[in-house]
């Protein structure tokens, strides 16, 4: 299998989700031109990312009338979808930072919820538990959010179940870029897996998101990056080479030894 997968580096109007879902389509139409199997967009790219106390007024169910017109999309252009967005769970009333996955028909697939909150988010989110992987038909895919690229434990849990492809959707600010840059090859390169990362641009306040969305291989090897402002990296993907990896020069997942970290796992 060799998709072709496109990262969409965008800015967001702070609150204002039309404005956002129409930028979002406009991408999806530009990564569908470009044959993209697959589009991720950034970390709560449905409504910007600093809206503090708002996050309550702004968070919604998924399914729900957001998320189901995100649905309309990946129907509208034929792929899959992944996007983040601020989630009310129905239940308990908790918010979480999370990203929904979409398929081609426009079903829901899953849902992500961030589990590494960072800074100010703690006080309005909920830290989600699990790192699951999602089986499509380009392969398997795992999904994190921002912050979570920068513990080396998500991207190697989902690869331990079987994730070849790992999708980061953030909203990354300066002067992270060098560290972002470093940590998306490293956890491209000790799981053996394709690594994905769709980063806002703009400011909100004092934050300035740097871009620098991109798309590296197994071998730390970057396929395509969109350096500033609003657009696309698209790559396509040979996921056949991963096995040959894992299994004969890079066998990091098989070479494992679990017991002598036992200890350290609390």
């Amino acid at each position: 299998m060799n998709p072709k997968v496109a990262v969409a580096q965008m800015g967001c109007r702070l609150g204002n989700v039309d404005h956002n879902l129409a930028t979002i389509s406009a991408l999806a139409a530009r990564a569908a031109k470009r044959e993209a199997v697959i589009t991720c967009f950034p970390e709560l790219a449905i409504t910007g990312y600093a809206l503090n106390v708002k996050w309550r007024k702004y968070s919604e169910p998924i399914p729900g009338p957001t998320a189901n017109r995100l649905a309309h999309i990946a129907q509208e252009f034929g792929f899959y979808l992944i996007c983040g967005m601020a989630e009310r769970d129905s239940k308990s009333k908790r918010i979480f930072d999370s990203a929904v996955l979409l398929n081609p028909s426009g079903d829901f697939v899953g849902v992500y919820r961030k589990v590494h909150l960072w800074d100010t988010e703690r006080r309005y989110f909920t830290p989600g538990i699990r790192f699951p992987v999602f089986k499509t038909k380009l392969g398997t895919i795992g999904i994190g959010i921002c912050y979570d690229l920068e513990f080396p434990e998500p991207a190697r849990a989902m690869a331990l179940q079987g994730a070849e492809i790992i999708f980061f959707a953030s909203a990354q600010p300066s002067p992270m870029g060098n560290q972002v840059d470093t940590y998306i090859r490293s956890r491209a390169g000790e799981n053996c897996v394709f690594v994905a990362h769709s980063n806002r641009v703009g400011r909100e306040g004092r934050l300035v998101f740097f871009g620098q969305s991109q798309i590296v291989s197994p071998l730390c090897r970057t396929l395509a990056r969109k350096e500033k402002g609003p657009g696309l990296a698209v790559a396509q993907l040979d996921l056949r080479s991963i096995y040959e990896l894992r299994e004969r020069k890079l066998p990091y997942l098989h070479q494992r030894i679990p017991r002598a970290y036992a200890a350290l796992i609390k």
